[in-house]
């Protein structure tokens, strides 16, 4: 299945035509061997790391497959009680991996993990006229919401 991801949606708001031509292999991606975008990565990748010291006693779910990461966390959600890093949600032809999931009871929470820093200042995500999200924070908040409804579609 063609799944619509987290990743595609965010090329999809960022720019339609990054969606068509993103899974066809006649337009490789070059960024992807660039040492500077894999050393961004590798901080992402710590900080994820230290977000399960804040959420402690999870269960990772390593597989890459769809379907076999859906049935890791599938098997997983039948606990009353759990945490789960990468889980793999899906709704439709929608497909997520959340950072990290939290299930106690009926209650399951989301967790997005970013390597972004911010200012303590900033007192909301919105324009001063608080009418439109801050356009710095756009993506970050779709990124959020696309999750939030994989999610709440899927498992409620």
């Amino acid at each position: 299945m063609n799944y619509l991801t987290k990743s595609k949606f965010k090329l999809a708001t960022e720019c339609p035509a990054k969606l068509f031509y993103t899974d066809k292999s006649e337009y490789i991606n070059n960024k992807i061997d660039n040492p500077f975008l894999e050393a961004l990565a590798d901080g992402g990748y710590q900080v994820g790391e230290l977000a399960k010291y804040y959420y402690p006693n999870g269960h990772h779910v390593y597989a890459l497959d769809y379907d076999e990461a859906l049935e890791q966390t599938n098997k997983l959600l039948e606990q009353d009680e759990v945490t789960i890093y990468e889980a793999a949600v899906k709704h439709n032809n929608l497909f997520i991996r959340v950072d990290i999931l939290i299930k106690r009871g009926l209650f399951i929470k989301i967790i997005e993990v970013k390597a972004k820093s911010i200012d303590n200042k900033l007192k909301s995500f919105l324009t001063k006229k608080e009418d439109k999200v801050l356009a710095k924070w756009e993506p970050y908040l779709f990124d959020v919401a696309f999750q939030r409804y994989v999610a709440r579609s899927a498992l409620i």
